[in-house]
């Protein structure tokens, strides 16, 4: 009788365990991709497959709060389906100071301190803005870093990455902003191969490799790529690279990798 109550416990505890790993996948998958502190708009979007609600979400801005269902929805949904985006104008957002601020997403207004509840987080003109410590301990921001610039400055990561080095200032035009959505790189760091996986179906040129001075190191044809190709690295010295990755449709986007 002991052995089948330890079972059940022994279960029930499983069952919790994987149902939060679940939910911090869910919020995982939710990023800010584009803030523009001079219209005042916000771009979020879905990395994952699975629809989130994100109407119970939280901006906070220099301290100042709005809940996401309490501003204006200027294009999409909050109902936000995977590869999604949606566009987010408010009360809130007006606090986006031009000359610096910062910018954190929640999924609840518990405890606007506490890291777990922070799922993104940018800043700009400055560093040590509002929520900048607690962004740094949930491991999505480093404390010091900041962008630079007018904006809009725009998320160029997989969804998985984090930090100043994913973000870049100036707005993507239609063709590298459908590019940056239909292409991920992985994994990075890495010590051996960089895969390039087409996300969408899109007809891809080539890729080059640029070294942090901006010498090209090399190129690689990835116009018969059906899904994914991967790019040795093996000639490559352990540092920071940046890929240029172009399609035939005229886009072209620059992601920042580390060689380990």
């Amino acid at each position: 009788m002991k052995t089948i109550t330890s079972t059940k416990k022994l279960s029930v505890f499983f069952f919790f365990f994987f149902v939060i790993i679940a939910s911090n996948n869910l919020y995982s998958q939710i990023r800010l991709v584009e803030v523009n502190p001079s219209t005042d708009r916000v771009i979020i979007k879905n990395f994952g497959s699975t629809m989130v609600d994100i109407s119970n979400y939280w901006f906070c801005s220099l301290f100042g709060y709005d809940q996401l269902s309490a501003l204006t929805v200027v294009n999409g949904s909050l109902n936000l389906v995977g590869s999604a985006t949606v566009t987010i104008s408010g009360s809130s957002v007006n606090l986006l100071r031009d000359s610096d601020a910062d910018l954190g997403l929640y999924t609840t207004n518990s405890n606007f301190g506490l890291a777990s509840n922070m799922i993104d987080f940018m800043q700009w003109g400055d560093a040590g803005n509002g929520r900048e410590s607690v962004a740094n301990t949930a491991g999505i921001w480093t404390a010091g870093d900041f962008l630079t610039g007018s904006g809009p400055f725009v998320y160029t990561g997989n969804g998985n990455e984090n930090g100043v080095s994913f973000w870049t200032t100036g707005t993507l035009s239609v063709a590298d902003a459908f590019l940056n959505t239909a292409v991920s790189i992985y994994p990075n760091p890495t010590d051996t191969d960089l895969n390039i996986k087409k996300l969408q179906n899109i007809e891809l040129n080539k890729a080059a490799i640029f070294d942090i001075t901006g010498r090209l190191v090399s190129t690689s044809n990835l116009a018969q790529t059906s899904s994914e190709k991967a790019i040795p690295l093996s000639h490559l010295s352990k540092g920071i690279y940046i890929i240029k990755i172009t399609d035939k449709q005229g886009g072209s986007i620059s992601k920042k990798f580390i060689k380990i």
